[in-house]
């Protein structure tokens, strides 16, 4: 009489073993995407924040993109960034795991080509927008961010691959040229973007004085 729930048993077990082991690599890019988007994005941020306002203290008492206030250090902005970061660094993991196979390279360098392709994508657009157009200079501050992402993305490859070592794929010819043409194109697309978005940056750089609670400027330059 006990057979049949012994064996529901079992087969719940094998369902949920299955599913575990089916998402081991979602899971290990959940992790390390939160980890470090924390780390890099939160603290990071908070950290690379507080240099420019000693870099350029004339920029004091500005509002930013984010909702905070140049110059002030506040536990519920920190918690903000904090939050904000982990959960974009999470989206970035999951994306990592979607896109390792076709990524070139394996370890950093596999990393440092992930960071500059998030950078070729959300991360060049947040970065070219109204608070860069506040701080001087432009372009070391500018570089910073850039660091952060990269370190960012050899963190996720790096942690990722070491929880979960992506599936050797042997494509083929067909499939190799083109994955090989295909990063190419990238590079060269993230090239090209990274010298239009620094020059737009320099070009605008103290353009703007403020900026407003939708993401633009307030008060720009012009105006006073």
């Amino acid at each position: 009489m006990d057979a049949p729930v012994a064996s529901d048993d079992l087969v719940e077990r094998g369902l949920f073993t299955t599913a575990w082991e089916r998402t081991a690599s979602l899971r290990a890019g959940i992790i390390a995407g939160s980890v470090f988007g924390a780390v890099f994005g939160g603290v990071g941020g908070r950290i690379v924040m507080r240099i420019i306002f000693l870099i350029d203290r004339e920029t004091e008492g500005a509002s930013t993109d984010f909702g905070g206030t140049v110059g002030e250090i506040t536990l519920g902005g920190s918690f903000t960034l904090l939050v904000l970061s982990t959960l974009a660094g999470v989206i970035g993991g999951l994306i990592y795991v979607g896109v390792r196979r076709w990524l070139p390279w394996s370890r950093v360098p596999r990393g440092v080509f992930f960071g500059l392709l998030m950078l070729s994508g959300p991360g060049f657009i947040a970065l070219g927008e109204v608070d860069l157009q506040i701080f001087e200079p432009a372009l070391p501050i500018f570089a910073m961010f850039v660091a952060l992402i990269v370190l960012y993305g050899i963190g996720v490859a790096l942690l990722t691959d070491r929880l979960h070592a992506p599936q050797a794929v042997r494509p083929g010819q067909r499939m190799e040229l083109a994955t090989r043409a295909v990063q190419y194109l990238a590079g060269v697309a993230i090239c090209v973007m990274a010298v239009l978005v620094a020059f737009n940056v320099h070009d605008k750089a103290g353009s703007c004085l403020s900026a407003d609670d939708t993401g633009g400027c307030a008060v720009r330059a012009t105006d006073r």
